[in-house]
């Protein structure tokens, strides 16, 4: 469960407490266990509206990893991108669906128990369900609707990365009709908002706006992707023994040019990347009593690329195993090179 779970459940059970106490007065300590189970009822809600998601991504074969569970920012990590903008649209309608499903399972559920303390709180959570079906169906990122309306534009244009676009602007328009919304009621309806509705549209609208400018930048940083590849990227290296003296590396690798050293084994398989870093902290004198196994390091898993990779690739090797240097192998499986992190982050700068 997020952090926030905790203070918006007592707020919940309180307020709740408070409505059952002013019609039941009779029922002294025993609302606040009624309130209880009733945020507990409501939290089952919320889970099965993330389950929805979770289950109809699992259908397509597509990777879950966890459920967060909160009032606010409840969500899904769904590892990978949906291959087709039904995928997407059915991913994120559902969870929408189900709300309003469980709302109106609750709402025919007060109308059967016409009084009573089970009638205010399946009328109470028929409502809150209905709310969070309707408002995370609205069309921008990052709310549910927002991926519905990315389906709907990618099935339009053909591109996902323009549905991600728009999605996150709608997300952004949002935001800020979000904010001007106390104003707004009053202009309407004539009533003047308190400092909890500021307040109220302050964090939502935020909420709104950080989660649609990320989702644009993110559009924007896939969008490059496809343009970026190792072999392009990918500094030329040498290969050295590890008991090479330093002087002897650097002199090799400046006759053809290269502009990174692997250290090999006994049997000419690489085994260690040598750090520039580490060699110019060496004083020049030293260096031809230093060899390059005291300036290297091992090659971790994870942190070897094929001469072939691209953009999605590069970028899955980069958040699953960070490291500042990866060596690159071509399709024999020879040393081809060596791929820094920096040379990545300055090929995205410049494009």
């Amino acid at each position: 469960m997020r952090f926030t779970w905790l203070p918006v459940a007592m707020l919940l059970a309180f307020g709740f407490a408070s409505i059952i106490g002013q019609q039941f007065p009779g029922l002294g300590s025993w609302r606040y266990v009624a309130a209880f189970a009733f945020v507990v009822a409501f939290t089952v809600s919320i889970l099965i509206h993330e389950l929805a998601h979770a289950l109809t991504a699992l259908r397509f074969g597509i990777g879950v990893s966890e459920i967060n569970l909160g009032f606010f920012a409840a969500g899904t990590h769904i590892e990978g991108e949906r291959k087709t903008p039904f995928e997407e649209f059915a991913v994120s309608v559902v969870g929408p669906v189900a709300s309003l499903v469980v709302g109106g399972l609750a709402y025919a559920g007060s109308r059967a128990v016409d009084e009573g303390v089970g009638h205010i709180a399946l009328w109470q959570l028929g409502i809150a369900n209905l709310i969070v079906g309707v408002t995370n169906m609205l069309p921008g990122l990052p709310l549910d609707g927002g991926w519905v309306l990315r389906a709907i534009v990618w099935k339009a244009t053909g591109n996902m990365h323009t549905g991600t676009i728009a999605a996150a602007w709608a997300g952004r328009a949002l935001a800020i009709l979000v904010l001007a919304a106390p104003v707004i009621i009053e202009e309407i309806w004539g009533r003047t908002p308190s400092i909890i509705d500021f307040l109220i549209a302050l964090a939502v609208g935020f909420f709104l706006w950080m989660g649609s400018t990320a989702a644009l930048m993110q559009a924007r940083l896939r969008r490059k992707l496809p343009a970026l590849q190792v072999r392009t990227m990918a500094r030329r290296a040498i290969a050295v023994h590890s008991q090479t003296p330093i002087s002897e590396a650097v002199r090799m690798a400046a006759e053809v040019h290269a502009g990174a050293v692997v250290v090999i084994d006994g049997d000419g398989k690489p085994h260690a990347l040598v750090s520039e870093t580490a060699v110019a902290a060496v004083a020049p004198n030293q260096r031809p009593w230093t060899t390059v196994s005291e300036v290297s390091t091992r090659i971790g898993a994870g942190h070897i690329l094929g001469v072939n990779d691209t953009g999605e690739e590069i970028l899955a090797t980069l958040r699953e195993h960070p490291a500042s240097e990866y060596l690159v192998l071509d399709a024999a499986g020879a040393v081809y090179g060596v791929l820094a992190t920096a040379d990545v982050e300055q090929a995205f700068r410049g494009r």
